[in-house]
């Protein structure tokens, strides 16, 4: 699939609407998962890996974070504009065209001036204004509070997430390829582990990382491979890389890939070899939550009653209730709707939302888990894969 980076994501015309419903005239987004949502572009600077990029508190030349923020006006026939500490990774490879550099240690390009001189370029002097009120430093916000005194500042968190919720057709098409890469990396992997007895879960765990570098992607968000035997002392108790995965071992697998800024969220179960009568029987009662969960999945359900019919289900079936059944999946792996008792979030045409079911016999324990895209009448499953038990022989 051909990736077109900075390329706008989002809907323009919805994005407007839920503006007007949250009473505000702009959004200024500042984290970074906002950031990217509303650029289209992703970048390791401004992405989660490697794991010190966001732990960097100043840049190479010196200047305090944050380093970019983004402006959405409601009205289209404004544009959007971005402020950005080496604003060059976005000029001419973003659908916005308002790109102003800015730094902390130089006045003129003090970022909260660089912000309030693109707010008065559209006059929004006196506007309501949307911010990350959780990750909008304070400093920054006093200091837009006192040079826009007639302008009012208000949460922008529940529209973002409203926003980035129901996904367009292009945020779709990059979940769909991230699935068919992790489709691949597990194949790949099961082939390995047939052919290299004896193989280390550190060596398979390696195995996953080159794979989805060698496919173009950021390093796994995350890559868990756990065998087990029942015993205590295998990886999934220890978590030591070097234990190695025998013939029996029941793996517990969850691949999350990045492909384009947007993840997996992919849990199976694999034998290495055949599997036993009651391995199969404790994983189908798994396979039948998740069934009976998807049946109910459709617009116009309210996210904590699908909650409600799995974790039914699961009480009866299997003796627990579990606290969540799922999550929204997009540029970050948990995101809003929540399958969980509290969350009375609508479900609507577009979204995309993770059936997560665990379960377990004897010591060892199960996860099926898939991302999928709700249609006009029903979820569909984002990977080609079906819900069986793999037995790698």
């Amino acid at each position: 699939m051909e990736i077109k980076k900075g390329e706008q994501l989002f809907d323009s015309q919805r994005a407007s609407l839920l503006m007007s419903e949250a009473g505000l005239d702009l959004v200024l987004a500042s984290r970074r998962h906002s950031v990217a949502y509303l650029t289209g572009h992703f970048s390791i600077i401004y992405w989660e890996y490697p794991a010190v990029a966001h732990c960097l508190e100043k840049a190479d030349d010196g200047c305090e974070g944050p380093y970019y923020f983004v402006g959405l006006p409601r009205d289209s026939s404004l544009a959007a504009f971005a402020v950005a500490h080496g604003a060059g990774i976005w000029k001419g490879r973003c659908w916005i065209e308002d790109i102003k550099d800015c730094c902390y240690r130089d006045e003129s390009q003090n970022p909260v001036q660089q912000i309030v001189t693109s707010i008065e370029e559209r006059g929004l002097a006196r506007a309501a204004i949307g911010v990350e009120m959780n990750y909008m430093p304070a400093g920054t916000l006093k200091e837009l509070e006192r040079r826009l005194p007639q302008a009012t500042f208000a949460d922008a968190a529940p529209a973002l997430w409203k926003m980035r919720m129901v996904k367009t057709e292009r945020e779709l098409a990059r979940q769909r390829e991230a699935y068919r890469m992790a489709e691949r990396i597990y194949s790949e992997m099961f082939r390995a582990l047939k052919e290299n007895p004896g193989m280390t879960v550190g060596e398979a765990r390696g195995l996953q990382m080159k794979l989805a570098t060698e496919a173009g992607c950021p390093p796994l968000h995350f890559g868990y491979l756990f065998p087990q035997d029942g015993s205590q002392k295998r990886a999934w108790q220890t978590g030591d890389p070097r234990v190695p995965i025998q013939k029996g071992d029941v793996l517990l697998l969850d691949l999350g890939l990045i492909c384009a800024g947007y993840t997996t969220d992919f849990g199976r179960v694999a034998v290495l070899g055949r599997a036993s009568e009651k391995v199969k029987a404790a994983y189908q009662k798994v396979v039948e939550v998740r069934e009976t969960m998807a049946a109910v999945i459709r617009p116009g359900v309210r996210a904590c009653d699908v909650y409600q019919v799995g974790a039914d289900f699961c009480e009866r079936t299997m003796g627990h209730r579990p606290g969540g059944l799922g999550h929204g999946l997009g540029i970050e792996c948990h995101e809003p709707p929540t399958l969980t008792p509290y969350d009375e979030t609508v479900l609507e045409q577009g979204m995309t939302v993770v059936i997560e079911v665990g379960g377990g016999a004897d010591g060892i324990s199960f996860l099926l888990e898939d991302g999928g895209v709700i249609t006009q009448a029903a979820w569909q499953s984002l990977t080609s894969w079906g819900t069986e038990l793999i037995e790698i022989q």
